[in-house]
């Protein structure tokens, strides 16, 4: 990748840094806030960790979206002593309705996502942050249309850097882009290799290759024409057509593109992540939200190809003899094609924890979601099934798909060991302000 590809990323990222950083501070306030702090030391329950960044931005992102959700129905009661009585009160009336489970999730039709979904939905839909660009919380259409706008905006002065980041990151079929990145690399290595063949230096813009592999992604057109190919018209079988022609006097700077085709084939991709849309649930809200919206299991037209596919090989694969590991191992691979799923804490407290995870995530990424999350991360914990079952060291480098936790499932907190104060709350103060 080239130097000012490079220090494009670098620059984006050292930008998201300092945003995360907070407001600052003159340099001689620090003697000022120790005293501040020692101060409420002495009043202070226990002395709290900073919450990592993460877990700031979700808090934050939560609180916004409860924020454009809240109805005049009148005031809050946010109180530690209200919700917990509660929560107690709940969790008494569900032990007497055994038809009450919170443990129950149902999903919507995958076959027909156009009725209307029965009950509340568990969560909102699927929500994304994009580091590089903002602190914002949209859906995957919107930060489409946001990349695509910031890249145009941000590399308006340098056309070969912006063609090669709408190729990268404004055309969602990696398939096709791939297929496109190697056909514009074949075109510039044959030139590269024999410029003084005319032949090369010539693309029609009516080839059949060209307008299935190359016309339709974006930004394509624009690289070609920013390494040096002018449009022009020539006759072709008698009569005139539009074509891509590289000039004579560009071939004095094939170094050139060269470096340019190095730099489209390693250029890093804008990337999303996933927004874990916190919510924290008693337990008359957890048992109502049950459905999932369909953003959970919606699956593209190249995503039902490759699983008719994989369905394919399972029944040749079936045809030969396999150790149990093995089938374990391939029932895990051809489950139902969730993208996400919704994992739900449930505290000692009574209180839910929830949280969106793509479905190839790690057991530890639960743990760490769940870490930020409480008061005290210092102190160890666990989390088991409601049948009994614990995760241990060896589960959390699995995926939640391969621990059968997709596409919902509740799990237990308790600390270990178990303690039995109740001063203060298990969640933090930003969490427990999420309740309604």
């Amino acid at each position: 990748m080239s130097d000012k590809l490079k220090k494009f990323f670098q620059k984006k990222k050292a930008d998201v840094k300092f945003k995360r950083a907070g407001p600052g501070h003159r340099l001689d306030e620090g003697t000022a806030a120790a005293k501040t702090v020692a101060k409420q030391g002495e009043t202070s329950r226990v002395c709290r960790i900073e919450p990592t960044d993460e877990a700031k931005q979700a808090a934050a992102a939560a609180l916004a979206r409860f924020e454009s959700k809240k109805t005049t129905t009148g005031p809050l009661n946010i109180s530690l002593a209200a919700i917990k009585s509660r929560a107690r009160k709940e969790l008494e009336a569900e032990r007497k309705n055994v038809n009450q489970n919170i443990d129950t999730f149902t999903c919507s039709e995958e076959e027909n996502t156009s009725v209307e979904v029965p009950g509340p939905l568990a969560t909102s839909g699927i929500f994304f942050q994009c580091p590089m660009i903002g602190l914002e919380v949209l859906p995957q259409e919107e930060w489409h249309i946001k990349i695509e706008e910031f890249i145009k905006e941000q590399m308006k002065d340098d056309p070969i850097l912006q063609s090669i980041l709408l190729i990268q990151n404004c055309n969602h079929n990696r398939t096709k882009v791939e297929e496109c990145i190697k056909l514009l690399v074949t075109y510039a290595e044959n030139i590269i290799r024999n410029k003084d063949e005319e032949k090369y230096r010539k693309i029609r813009l009516t080839n059949k290759t060209f307008v299935e592999k190359v016309l339709p992604i974006k930004g394509a057109i624009e690289f070609l024409e920013s390494i040096g190919f002018v449009k022009k018209k020539l006759i072709y079988q008698e009569r005139e057509e539009d074509f891509l022609i590289f000039p004579e006097e560009c071939l004095d700077n094939l170094a050139s593109v060269q470096t340019t085709v190095d730099d489209l084939q390693s250029a890093e991709r804008i990337q999303l992540v996933l927004d874990r849309n916190v919510q924290v649930l008693l337990p008359s809200q957890a048992s109502t939200k049950v459905s999932l919206p369909p953003e959970f299991f919606i699956v593209s037209t190249a995503e039902i190809k490759a699983e008719y596919q994989k369905r394919t090989e399972k029944l040749e694969s079936e045809m030969i003899l396999k150790t149990k590991n093995m089938r374990m191992k391939e029932q895990n691979r051809y489950k139902s094609n969730y993208k996400y799923c919704l994992i739900r804490v449930k505290f000692p407290d009574c209180l839910i924890l929830q949280g969106t995870f793509g479905v190839n995530e790690h057991l530890s990424d639960v743990l760490e979601f769940v870490k930020e999350s409480v008061f005290d991360e210092q102190r160890p914990f666990k989390l088991r099934l409601s049948s009994g079952s614990t995760f241990d060291n060896e589960h959390e480098n699995m995926t939640l798909s391969e621990l059968n936790l997709v596409p919902t499932t509740v799990l237990l907190f308790t600390y270990d060991p178990p303690e039995n104060n109740e001063e203060h709350p298990y969640l933090k103060d930003e969490l427990m302000a999420l309740v309604q």
